[in-house]
């Protein structure tokens, strides 16, 4: 993964990984659903776990939404 330019190595624990497959199993499989909506329900699951006591769900939304990134 490249962070700011910098190659970072990223070790994922196993409830990281539930947290990920939890957002993306309540996408209704028949519903077109946008990057805004995904990166919305990702942000309120990380702000509802308080994953980090800095986390700011609008900035996180923006990055996610934000072509180029």
């Amino acid at each position: 993964m490249i962070v700011k330019g910098r190659n970072v190595h990223v070790n994922m624990q196993r409830r990281q990984l539930e947290l990920i497959a939890s957002v993306i199993s309540k996408i209704p499989a028949d519903v077109d659903v946008s990057r805004d909506c995904i990166a919305t329900m990702f942000a309120a699951r990380l702000a509802r776990e308080q994953v980090n006591p800095n986390f700011d769900v609008c900035r996180f939304v923006e990055a996610c939404t934000t072509e180029g990134n």
